[in-house]
């Protein structure tokens, strides 16, 4: 590891509220419960979301999962004061538009007008959960994949957090791998330390200045770097008779806002070749960050 990324790492360990205490897979001090253990227990189908109306706020857990063959993404939201729901919905349609120029000036607009708090890509076998600080206040729960196939339908949840439930830091799991979003001059790009065992729980930090998120996309083994940039730049150049190199649907996490972080961990997750990608579009260009080279080749156990 270069001394940049090893410092660059000591400063989100550092700087985490998920996970300097807490041992590997236990609870937090003098045996208090994790909220891991009593997660907010949210499916997504074809039939919506099916979501408590109430829960605590503070360091709180979310376990997303679906019966959809097709998969499903799920992304959490938190208008910022004064600004509607259905504003940023709006403006999130607009961002997974057709039209780059607008995508641009849509997901800058929602970075504007909401908090984006992560979320989840999940699929009939593979279930996520993630854990983070969220304050007291509505949030909103938006099925990703309903809003781009019907923007003028959006499906979304309200979930209104309560009081904070008294947990602390402290009683988060210990991340056992990190995943890094950042700018550089090429370009956003991921930085990962250990992500190498699908069943480990990774510490996702944003420290860019823009939205981004990760998926988890199976690759063929031997699948490179050099050749996901080569499928993402036809296909950003209107290609269309395209040779996928994806075998099979993601998983992951959502948009996370800048210089916010999360703790997630997936269930079911097959040992593989991975693709590391982006597809939230970019502020400028209005293509997915994966064009831009935010994307890693990854295998794991």
């Amino acid at each position: 590891m270069s001394e940049q990324l090893l410092s660059r790492v000591t400063r989100v360990v550092a700087g985490t509220t998920l996970t300097l205490v807490a041992t590997v897979g236990g609870a937090g001090p003098a045996g208090a419960a994790s909220p891991e253990d009593h997660p907010i227990e949210v499916n997504v189908n074809t039939a919506g979301i099916q979501a408590p109306d109430t829960h605590t706020g503070g360091l709180v857990s979310f376990r997303i999962a679906t019966d959809d063959p097709a998969g499903r993404q799920l992304q959490l939201l938190r208008p910022h004061d004064g600004v509607a729901i259905d504003q940023v919905l709006h403006d999130l349609a607009d961002a997974y538009g057709p039209n780059q120029s607008t995508a641009a000036a849509g997901i800058k607009a929602v970075r504007t007008e909401s908090e984006a708090l992560g979320g989840a890509l999940v699929t009939a076998t593979v279930h996520e959960q993630f854990t983070e600080e969220v304050s007291p206040g509505a949030v909103y729960l938006v099925d990703l994949t309903a809003l781009k196939a019907d923007p003028s339908h959006p499906v979304v949840k309200r979930l209104d957090l309560a009081g904070t439930g008294g947990q602390n830091a402290n009683q988060a799991r210990y991340d056992d791998s990190i995943v890094i979003e950042q700018d550089e001059a090429a370009g956003p790009r991921f930085h990962t330390v250990d992500v190498d065992h699908a069943h480990l729980a990774y510490l996702v930090h944003n420290e860019s200045a823009e939205l981004h998120e990760f998926q988890l996309r199976p690759v063929a083994a031997g699948t490179t770097e050099a050749d996901l940039t080569a499928y993402f730049t036809a296909a950003a150049g209107g290609e269309t008779q395209l040779a996928s190199p994806f075998t099979g649907p993601g998983t992951g996490f959502g948009m996370l806002s800048p210089d916010h972080k999360a703790s997630i961990q997936a269930h079911g997750l097959q040992p593989g070749t991975y693709a590391l990608i982006d597809t939230v579009p970019d502020e400028q260009l209005g293509v997915g960050h994966a064009v831009l080279g935010m994307h890693q080749v990854v295998t794991l156990q």
